[in-house]
């Protein structure tokens, strides 16, 4: 019970001691802004270079640009303890209620094998290879990371324990133990000071080079103790007089961490006044601190920039523009001053004040070794630094950039650009209007060509023969031939500044990155290359290098290699804007808006590589697990990748460079510095993959390319599978229709055979009555009047009425063989036609040659076509023995596979042309007649006098043909009717 409140007192202590406020002796250690609590109990770097911080608010993760905090649904509370990392990545720590909890792959995992409800203090951790140890009031908790199995060791209270090279020390109640995967827990000897009741006693989990130590509360003081076989001894005390907070070891130092300051076991330095929980080192080499008053604190390696003092300027003055004169630095001030400082003596040759009312010096240029260009806000002045000589030229009012050649001077300002001839010259006055397409005018008293439009920048190049400068921010091009815009890709350009070196013009624009410009050609810097700003604001040539100042990071542009130079240490600008900057000496001197800064030109320190890695996948702003597969469906197409870059002196200058590779495109992309979320929206159905890597100003490119394959699938409707059921359905409606359009045809036979039968029968009842019952009273009444006719008082009309039932037997008799269905043909038809055509011939002098087929072929020919025919021939013949005046007539029929073929030739007199029926009509009936039948039958006819007349008819025989309904279906039809079982009769 007396542990319990003596813990108790120890976290009221722990959480309540605070300093007052930041102490000015250590004035290295800084706030680290953004983290939302003052209150923080442990801090951690894990392998990657992370930050993790446990703090009243829980466990975040630190990146040095954003914090990422973590909870469990199921935490009972939020203050967190003991960060521990294991081999695995995991990050575990617990509560102050006694849960335990690790992160592994951004998800929080509750050990629910922890009986923390059962524990009256939150356990202290250890990580002893490849387990978890807890302290517990059941023994010892022991958890093994590779499989995550758990287990109580032993039956007794443990409060604390500290890890050494190979075993585990822990202490219980007065009680000390051994542990090790292969004896367990095993009760050792205590050899030290007797322990005092009303003190509480703690052993730290993190050793210093196998030295355990007891911290002793509220008496504040530390023990030294080494396990040598089965006893604990103690070798050494160090009494701190304050409460002990924590321990703190790091690879190079051990620090106590008490409520009024932080000391050093090792050297002795002390840190006052943050009330410190603990002290970690990042790889880096930065040192953070956390306050339980004060918060995340840091304290940043030593930047590489060191203030210039300048001797005799004042003290609210600032140094804003600066050139190199011999080995000696040409300094214009923020008040109006012009001081010539030496670097090696660190001496002011002069210090004197351009004008009265000069207002700031912003710019600085040589025109020769002596004379300078020197601009103020207001006015432009002309100096000559050994004579110390000052000569305002009253026609420029600020000049904002000036170059020159061995023929003048040439000069961009507010008031306008300027030309200034090197001497006083026609003949070099009239080379300088040649050269310039005659576009200045000439101020003839003071000696200098000008052109009233404000300008900013200006360049003469030599290798295009041609004055570059910026008017109103767009660049022109002034040569021979005049002035006009320059174009890039047929636009325009906009410039901020410009620089020639070696017959090739740079030009900063505006928000295009940089231009290279040669003779033939012109090249583009850009994100695409590794440059940091799309805004270039100058251009500053450094010993055939030239600065970059833009929106981003300090970049060198080497001209000679024509590349980006990115492995150069640079100074943190985080605080300050620069202004100017020139070399010297393998120095670098840089006028900020916090003072001037000086720092040598090195390269980066071999064998640091700067980390990322990436951290988790938003898939439709929800972390998609990491299964292993990365198949997304087709509306999972908004994806988010976030990248971590362990980088905190500069990490906002830090880049990354992207990727999203198809099939048909390669594009790099860069994100704005100190971005680190990529971010992906409406991704079309295919196959992805992101190459990415970080990118720093002075140490280059990460040592990995991050690489991450997925694939957003075609929607459930673009799928082979759905086109395939698509297809059948398809299938199923067609085969359900064409079904549905056979029963319709099989139910019209069924009608249609119904029909047929009831007009046959009717037919054959017709033909059976004329037969038996007309036909006979025709006979009868032929024979009466045979009859009549042979007796003496027989009148002429009998022989009129016998002729008359003679016809009309014989049309009887036609219509009796027309209706009889067993007459329905094609054989008979011909061989009855024959017979009928014989008859005709029987009075006449005409002789008939008549030529029956060999073949004819077995068809069913309907009824009409079949009387059709027969009257058509009858009629044909007819006219001919009636009109034709021959003494011969031809009547052949035949057929062939496709027709029936009829030929009626005479030696007659032949057919009028008028009465042809091709015509379309005829001047008798019988011609008339003949065609329509014709036409009936879907035939052809055809009329010719050759000799005589000579009439062709062919018709078809499928219009002959009696159809079946069984024949009108196809192969296929048939098998359907008979899978369906439906009847086809």
């Amino acid at each position: 019970m007396l542990n319990l409140v003596l813990s108790r007192i120890y976290l009221t202590l722990l959480l309540l001691v605070a300093g007052i406020g930041l102490k000015a002796q250590n004035s290295q250690v800084k706030q680290a802004f953004g983290f939302p609590t003052k209150e923080i109990y442990d801090l951690r770097v894990d392998k990657h270079g992370f930050l993790w911080i446990a703090s009243d608010m829980g466990v975040a993760r630190y990146d040095g640009i954003n914090y990422v905090h973590f909870s469990h649904p199921r935490q009972i509370s939020l203050g967190c303890t003991n960060l521990l990392e294991d081999k695995y990545g995991r990050i575990w720590f617990n509560n102050f209620n006694g849960q335990i909890f690790y992160i592994d792959h951004e998800n929080v995992t509750l050990v629910e094998s922890y009986d923390y409800k059962s524990e009256r203090n939150f356990p202290r951790m250890a990580l002893f290879h490849d387990e978890l140890l807890a302290t517990s009031d059941k023994g010892i908790f022991v958890m093994n990371t590779n499989d995550l199995t758990a287990r109580y060791i032993g039956n007794t209270y443990t409060s604390s324990l500290a890890v050494l090279k190979d075993k585990v020390l822990i202490r219980g109640d007065r009680v000390w133990y051994a542990y090790t995967e292969a004896t367990g827990l095993k009760k050792i000897v205590y050899t030290g000071d007797e322990e005092i009741r009303s003190n509480v006693y703690w052993l730290t989990n993190n050793t210093y080079r196998d030295t355990a130590y007891l911290m002793v509360n509220p008496a504040g003081t530390v023990k030294k103790l080494l396990l040598q076989n089965d006893t604990v001894k103690q070798c050494g005390q160090t009494a701190f007089n304050s409460f002990i907070n924590t321990v703190s070891v790091t690879p190079d130092n051990l620090w106590v961490n008490t409520n009024d300051g932080s000391y050093s076991l090792k050297d002795g330095e002390a840190i006052k006044g943050y009330n410190l929980s603990a002290i970690v080192n990042d790889l880096e080499g930065n040192k953070w601190l956390s306050s339980l008053y004060y918060g995340l604190l840091v304290q940043y390696k030593k930047d590489i920039a060191n203030k210039t003092i300048i001797p005799g300027l004042d003290a609210g003055d600032l140094v804003i523009s600066l050139k190199r004169y011999n080995d000696q630095l040409l300094l214009g001030t923020q008040k109006g001053f012009l001081a010539l400082y030496d670097p090696a003596t660190k001496n002011t040759s002069f210090k004197i004040k351009v004008s009265p009312a000069a207002g700031s010096i912003n710019y600085i240029a040589a025109v020769d070794h002596d004379d300078y260009i020197v601009a103020s806000s207001l006015s432009t002045y002309r100096v000559n630094i050994p004579a110390k000589k000052i000569t305002e030229l009253v026609n420029i009012k600020t000049a904002k950039q000036l170059c020159y050649d061995d023929k003048a001077i040439y000069i961009a300002s507010t008031s306008g650009l300027f030309v200034i001839p090197r001497e006083k010259s026609d003949k070099l006055n009239q080379q300088i209007q040649a050269m310039f397409g005659h576009v200045f005018q000439y101020n003839q008293a003071d000696n200098f060509f000008y052109l009233r439009l404000r300008a900013r920048a200006i360049a003469y190049s030599t290798g295009q023969d041609a004055l570059f400068v910026t008017i109103k921010n767009i660049l022109y091009k002034i040569d021979k031939n005049g002035m006009k815009p320059f174009l890039f890709e047929n636009q325009q350009v906009y410039a901020a500044s410009l620089s020639e070196v070696d017959q090739r013009l740079y030009i900063g624009t505006i928000s295009n990155g940089m231009l290279v410009v040669d003779k033939n050609d012109i090249e583009h810097i850009s994100v695409q290359n590794g440059l940091f700003s799309k805004s270039i604001f100058k251009i500053k040539p450094i010993d055939k290098n030239l600065w970059i100042l833009g929106s981003g990071p300090l970049q060198i542009f080497n001209t000679q290699k024509r590349a980006l130079v990115d492995n150069y240490e640079f100074p943190d600008r985080s605080a300050s804007e620069v202004l100017d900057l020139d070399g010297m000496g393998g120095m670098v001197y840089m006028a900020t808006s916090a003072g001037l800064d000086n720092f040598p030109l090195v390269k980066a320190t071999a064998g640091k590589k700067l980390k990322n890695y990436l951290l988790y996948v938003k898939v439709n702003n929800q972390i998609w697990p990491d299964s292993g597969s990365h198949k997304l469906s087709y509306a999972e197409n908004n994806v988010l990748f976030n990248i971590g870059i362990p980088a905190y002196l500069k990490a906002r200058d830090i880049y990354i460079k992207y990727c999203l590779v198809t099939k048909t495109d390669t594009t790099w992309l860069t994100t704005e510095p100190g971005e680190r979320t990529i971010h992906f929206s409406s991704l079309m159905p295919g196959t992805y993959t992101l190459k990415a890597v970080a990118v720093d100003p002075r140490m280059g490119v990460a040592d990995r390319m991050i690489s991450y394959k997925f694939t957003i699938e075609e929607p459930w409707w673009r799928g082979t599978a759905f086109k395939i059921a698509l297809f059948l359905i398809f299938l199923l409606l067609v085969f359900y229709g064409y079904v549905t359009m056979l029963l319709k045809r099989l139910s019209l036979k069924k009608a249609f055979d119904t029909q047929q039968q009831l007009i046959l029968a009717e037919r054959q009842r017709i033909s059976s009555e004329m037969h038996d019952d007309i036909g006979p009273g025709v006979f009868t009444i032929k024979l009466l009047a045979d009859r009549a006719g042979k007796s003496e008082n027989a009148g002429p009309e009998i022989d009129q009425i016998k002729n008359m039932v003679s016809d009309l037997s014989a049309k009887i008799r036609e219509v009796i063989w027309s209706t009889h269905i067993g007459n329905d043909n094609l054989e008979i038809l011909i061989y009855y036609t024959y017979a009928q055509i014989n008859l005709l011939f029987e009075h006449s002098n005409i002789r008939l040659v008549d030529d029956l087929p060999d073949e004819i072929p077995d068809m069913k020919i309907t009824v009409q076509s079949r009387r059709t025919i027969y009257l058509l021939v009858k009629e044909i013949v007819h006219n001919a023995i009636k009109h034709s005046g021959a003494s011969t007539i031809e009547l052949k029929m035949f057929t062939d596979e496709q027709s029936l073929h009829i030929s009626v030739k005479d030696n007659g007199v032949g057919i009028k042309a008028g009465n042809s029926p091709s015509k379309g009509s005829g001047s008798g009936m019988g011609l008339g007649n003949i065609r329509s039948r014709v036409e009936k039958l879907n035939g052809e006819l055809s009329i010719e006098n050759k000799g005589g007349a000579h009439i062709s008819i062919k018709i078809p025989l499928k219009t002959l043909q009696v159809v079946e309904f069984d024949k009108k279906l196809s192969k296929w039809q048939l098998l359907i009717t008979k899978i369906l079982k439906i009847p086809s009769e």
